[in-house]
């Protein structure tokens, strides 16, 4: 089983508190070639050079209340913010939502695929580290036919999917990797992409 040490941990998950922040939309990714703001974010989308799109982000829950700016803008909260779109993935990826509403969803083994590794991905809107898996394994999805991926939001540890499927988890993002025989290969918790790929290698190797 893949863990991380608990220091790390801290340092690298969300903590488990509920969110006090917003979520964060696709509304401040832009494609590449946008040049930075004052602000350190895409001069376009920026809510402080242009206040008239500040409504917008507000609509969909996009916004800090600490600052007054989108969350998915502050770099105050979140300094490793990223802005650039994920990866456009072909028809025909295994990527699936499992739970969008913190519903809860049955054993997770039986919906792994067979002669597959299945990433079960707990992740949630306010949670900047599950962006940065996210990218990453949208890059793997590009690169290999025998990865399926599995979402399930968490939306609050408070959720049906929490209290089933979290309990003792320490933070977001929390990966489950199952091997091609179906079976469990290890639990990845935090920011931790080494031990992802670790993960995935194994079960790919069964």
């Amino acid at each position: 089983m893949v863990r991380l040490a608990p220091a790390l941990l801290l340092a690298a998950a969300c903590v488990t508190a509920p969110p006090r922040h917003g979520k964060f939309s696709d509304l401040s990714r832009v494609p590449g070639g946008v040049a930075a703001c004052s602000h350190g974010v895409p001069e376009p989308v920026c809510t402080r050079c242009h206040p008239e799109r500040a409504a917008e982000f507000q609509r969909v829950g996009d916004w800090c209340p600490e600052h007054g700016i989108p969350e998915s803008q502050c770099l105050l909260c979140h300094p490793d913010l990223t802005f650039e779109p994920l990866p456009t993935l072909p028809e025909g990826t295994d990527l699936q939502w499992l739970s969008r509403d913190g519903e809860d969803v049955a054993e997770l083994e039986p919906l792994a695929v067979k002669g597959k590794v299945t990433v079960f991905d707990f992740y949630a809107d306010w949670c900047a580290p599950c962006q940065k898996v996210d990218r990453h394994v949208y890059g793997l999805l590009l690169q290999r036919k025998d990865l399926a991926v599995r979402k399930l939001n968490v939306v609050t540890w408070d959720s049906a999917l929490a209290r089933h499927h979290l309990a003792g988890v320490p933070g977001l993002p929390h990966l489950r990797v199952y091997g091609k025989d179906g079976r469990l290969a290890a639990h990845v918790d935090g920011l931790d992409i080494p031990a992802l790929d670790r993960a995935i290698s194994e079960g790919a190797a069964r």
